[in-house]
C-alpha cells in the first residue's frame, strides 16, 4: 500500500523516555511520567484535574462510573460515534437515546437532542468530530438551569478549540480525550479524563475510581497510614512506559499542529475546484478556531459513489475510509431494538462520508496524488 490512511505520529525522544523509565525502575503507572503528562496538559490547557487513563474508553467508562447511573437514568448521545461512547453508559446500567447528527457538522443536532430530552435525562455526550468542536452552546443552553450533565466525548479533540475559545473536554463537567495511535498525539493505547467539576468530593472521588476504587492516593501523599477500598472503580491509569511515549509526543504540540495545517490546506487547494464542480463536497473547519486538523473528510452523492471511490483509490494504492457505521443501525443497536429508520437523517448522510489519508508524514506530493486520483475518478464518465 502506497499511502496509508493512518500512520502513527513520531516526535523523536519517546525511545529516550522510555529508557529512562528503565532507568528510573518503575513501570506500573501514578509515577514520574504520568504526573508530567498530566501537569503538561493541565498548564498548558487551563484545565482543572487531568488524569491519564489507558484509553479514552477507560476515560468514558470512569465517566460513567462518576455519574452513579442506575436504569432509569437516560443518556443521549449521538448515533455516529465510536462504540466506546455507547457501551461505557450501557455499562453502568443507562438507557442510550440516540438523536440524529447534523450534516453541517456531523455531530448532535441540538434540535433533535431536544426532542429526545425526559424527566429521566441524565447525560448529554456531545462527540467532537474529526477534531472540530459540537454545538456546544446550543447543549449548555439546553442544560441550563436543569440537572442534566454536559460529558464530552473528545476522543478525537486534543489541541482543538471551541470557537469560544475552550480546549475541547473543558466544557462539561467530564472530558474524555484518545491517545490511541490513530490519533494525533497517541501512546500506542492510552487516554486521558478532563475533571472539569472543581469540588474537593467530586475530585476526591475521581482518584480514588481511577486508583481502582482505593483511597491509595492518600496513602502516597502521606494522609493515611493504610489505604483500602472506598469506591467502584478500576484499574484505569496507564503504564509508565506508555506516559513515557505520550510525553515526547505532547512537547511538540504545535510542530505537529502546524504540520497537519500544512497537509489540510494543501488538500483544500486541491479539492476545491471538484466542490465547485458539484463532484463532492468539503467537510470545512472554521477558521476562526484553533483546530487540531484530526481528519480531512468528503462527501459524496451517494452509497454506491462512496463505495465505487473508495475501491478506486485502493486500487490506487490510496487507503480511504467511511466514518461509522451508525450504532443504532448496527448488530448491538439491533439488539436494543433501534431500526434504521429510527434515526434516517443520520443513515443517509453516514453512507455518503469518506476520510481521506491523514497523518503527518504524509507529504504534498501524497497529497496532490490522492487529490488526482479522485479527479480521475469523477472525469471518468462511467464512475457518474
Amino acid at each position: 500500500m502506497e499511502i496509508h490512511f493512518n500512520e502513527p505520529y513520531i516526535s523523536g525522544k519517546e525511545i529516550s523516555y522510555i529508557e529512562d523509565v528503565f532507568k528510573r525502575s518503575y513501570f506500573s503507572g501514578n509515577g514520574y511520567y504520568t504526573n508530567k503528562c498530566q501537569e503538561l496538559i493541565e498548564h498548558k490547557y487551563n484545565i482543572n484535574k487531568v488524569l491519564l487513563t489507558h484509553s479514552c474508553t477507560g476515560a468514558l467508562e470512569m465517566a460513567a462510573l462518576l455519574m452513579e447511573l442506575n436504569k432509569k437514568d437516560e443518556i443521549i448521545l449521538p448515533s455516529y460515534t465510536f462504540c466506546s461512547t455507547a457501551t461505557a453508559f450501557l455499562r453502568s446500567g443507562a438507557k442510550l437515546v440516540f438523536a440524529e447528527i447534523s450534516e453541517d457538522d456531523l455531530m448532535l443536532d441540538p434540535e433533535d437532542v431536544k426532542n429526545k430530552l425526559s424527566p429521566n435525562t441524565k447525560v448529554i455526550v456531545p462527540v467532537h468530530y474529526g477534531g472540530s468542536c459540537a454545538k456546544t452552546e446550543d447543549i449548555k443552553s439546553i442544560v441550563k438551569g436543569t440537572d442534566i450533565s454536559i460529558i464530552e466525548d473528545a476522543a478525537q479533540g486534543f489541541a482543538s478549540f471551541s470557537p469560544e475559545k475552550e480546549p475541547l473536554g473543558s466544557i462539561g463537567k467530564l472530558g474524555c480525550i484518545s491517545f490511541h495511535e490513530t490519533k494525533n498525539f497517541h501512546s500506542g493505547l492510552g487516554g486521558a479524563i478532563y475533571l472539569n467539576d472543581k469540588s474537593e468530593e467530586f475530585l476526591n472521588k475521581a482518584i480514588q475510581v481511577w486508583q481502582r476504587g482505593t483511597n491509595r492516593q492518600s496513602q502516597l501523599s502521606g494522609e493515611i497510614e493504610r489505604y483500602t477500598w472506598t469506591e467502584l472503580g478500576s484499574s484505569f491509569y496507564p503504564s509508565e512506559l506508555q506516559s513515557a511515549c505520550l510525553l515526547a509526543q505532547l512537547e511538540t504540540i504545535e510542530e505537529n499542529v502546524k504540520t497537519r495545517s500544512n497537509i489540510y490546506e494543501c488538500y483544500l487547494e486541491n479539492l476545491i475546484p471538484l466542490e465547485h464542480e458539484n463532484y463532492l463536497k468539503l467537510y470545512k473547519h472554521d477558521t476562526e478556531t484553533i483546530h487540531n486538523h484530526h481528519a480531512v473528510i468528503i462527501f459524496v452523492k451517494d452509497e454506491k459513489t462512496n463505495n465505487m471511490l473508495r475501491q478506486y483509490l485502493l486500487e490506487n494504492g490510496i487507503e480511504a475510509y467511511i466514518g461509522y457505521v451508525p450504532l443504532h443501525s448496527s448488530p448491538m443497536g439491533k439488539k436494543l431494538g433501534y431500526k434504521n429508520s429510527d434515526l434516517s437523517k443520520t443513515e443517509e448522510i453516514s453512507k455518503r462520508i469518506i476520510r481521506l489519508p491523514m497523518h503527518n508524514n504524509l507529504s504534498e506530493k501524497n497529497v496532490k496524488k490522492i487529490c488526482m486520483k479522485i479527479s480521475n475518478f469523477f472525469n471518468q464518465s462511467s464512475n457518474l
